[in-house]
């Protein structure tokens, strides 16, 4: 029993001990640490890239100094590109003499164990550098490079190869912010930090529409919904149809992608509908009693599509959303559309300057021809040529101009002040007289003549000048 009783004191008294020790040796190295950490970085210290925990001052700025003649700041951009700056290409000085100072006097070497406090742990040099070499030298990276530019795009809405409406993604891009680029270099250059990642420090031109949005979606929906109607124009021997085909292609996008028809690209369709059926001042080849053709050239008479007008005019159908037929709207018109862009009729009237004479044909056959005088080229007179249509007819009028006042009993106008009309002061009609004995421009005619052709022509009727 005596035994194990003493067996007991014994081994609580070497806890004892053991515990004695233990504190002893804690409190040892807990006076070392506030010792050594008295001149000494704390664990977890950085300045820049380099971790200064358990550094002396002296180490730091010999660290410092090293970093000045060797310091490069490499840079990575979004596509993996790089480049680097050298600190010797801007003169960069780093000195952290009085800041290293500071910062060992604010660390609390007492709770040392705990490394360094958050406000501690990132300390910064005292930092130099020619600003306008930097400037420089900013300008010559690669990033800045035009062709190594990509512009942000934003997401848009496009039509397919198979003619369809798909939302287009986003392109970031790699154009970079010149002034948040440069921010960025500097705060590296302030904080000697050895790299930076453009795309992670926030520096480059971003879109701001991205497919993710609703209202791509919705502006599908509405370009659909516009499409959807038909318009078909009349030429009377033929027909255009404009359908979804073409609307989808006048359909655009503002930046919220509403969608809205397109007037240019509209005009630019009935520019292009003009083109093919206008035959306004146009080059005709038209026949004689004899089938012989003969050119006309040019003239007021024809088809001409109104184009702003009917641009606008379609906008506004389509827009009603109702399918319809119906002729363009015209600024003028002819009588009749055929085939090959015929305008004209078996019904007309030719006038032959070179022969004086002139040839009524009606349904396709000569109703009366004529011997006539047109306008003295020789004073500046002559009859315009080309293709013209009567304006109207009427009696007795008295045709006037500078030096004369002509009384006349029909007149028969094709063109502003130029027609067909009686000349009783005249003996003879035909020939070469009207060479320097010729009209004011206008078609002079026997009065029997004048006569026949008024009682026959009717307005509108087509007029060949050659």
């Amino acid at each position: 029993m005596e035994t194990t009783e003493t067996n007991r004191k014994g081994s609580s008294l070497d806890k004892k001990k053991i515990g004695i020790i233990a504190v002893a040796v804690v409190a040892v190295i807990y006076i070392i640490g506030v010792i050594y950490f008295g001149n000494h970085y704390l664990f977890g210290t950085k300045i820049g890239n380099d971790k200064i925990g358990g550094k002396t001052i002296s180490q730091v700025e010999s660290i410092l100094t090293d970093n000045t003649e060797n310091y490069k700041l490499k840079l990575t951009g979004r596509k993996g590109q790089k480049d680097t700056i050298l600190g010797k290409d801007i003169e960069l000085k780093i000195n952290g003499s009085e800041k290293l100072t500071d910062a060992m006097s604010n660390q609390n070497r007492f709770l040392w164990f705990l490394g360094a406090s958050s406000e501690n742990k990132k300390l910064t040099a005292d930092t130099s550098y020619d600003e306008e070499k930097l400037t420089k030298v900013i300008k010559k990276l690669s990033f800045f490079d035009k062709k190594n530019i990509i512009a942000p795009q934003n997401a848009k809405i496009s039509l397919n190869d198979k003619d369809k409406y798909v939302i287009q993604k986003e392109i970031y891009g790699t154009t970079l912010d010149k002034e948040k680029t440069t921010t960025q270099i500097q705060n590296c250059l302030s904080s000697v930090t050895d790299s930076l990642n453009l795309k992670d420090a926030d520096c480059y031109k971003n879109p701001t529409l991205f497919s993710s949005d609703t209202r791509l979606k919705e502006g599908i929906k509405e370009a659909n919904q516009i499409a959807d109607v038909t318009i078909t124009y009349d030429f009377d021997y033929t027909t255009e149809v404009v359908d979804k085909s073409l609307i989808k292609n006048w359909i655009t996008f503002d930046k919220d992608s509403k969608a809205s028809l397109n007037y240019n690209r509209v005009l630019k369709y009935i520019e292009s509908l003009a083109k093919k059926y206008d035959t306004y001042s146009t080059v005709r080849r038209v026949a004689d009693a004899s089938g012989e053709k003969h050119k006309i050239l040019f003239g007021s008479y024809g088809w001409k599509i109104s184009q702003t007008k009917e641009a606008k005019k379609l906008m506004k159908d389509i827009k009603a959303g109702k399918d319809l037929k119906r002729e363009p709207t015209y600024m003028f018109k002819a009588l009749c559309r055929k085939e090959g862009n015929v305008d004209w009729d078996d019904t007309y009237v030719l006038v032959n300057i070179s022969s004086q004479s002139m040839v009524f044909i009606k349904n396709g056959k000569v109703a009366m021809s004529s011997s006539v005088v047109t306008g003295d080229p020789t004073k500046g007179h002559s009859t315009p040529t080309g293709a013209y249509q009567v304006m109207y007819k009427t009696r007795n009028q008295t045709l006037t101009g500078q030096g004369y006042a002509s009384p006349v009993s029909y007149w028969m106008p094709f063109t502003t002040n130029v027609g067909f009309h009686d000349a009783s002061w005249r003996g003879s009609f035909g020939g070469s007289s009207y060479r320097g004995n010729g009209s004011h421009g206008c078609v002079n005619m026997p009065s029997g003549n004048a006569a026949a052709l008024y009682s026959m022509l009717e307005k509108g009727t087509p007029v060949f000048v050659y």
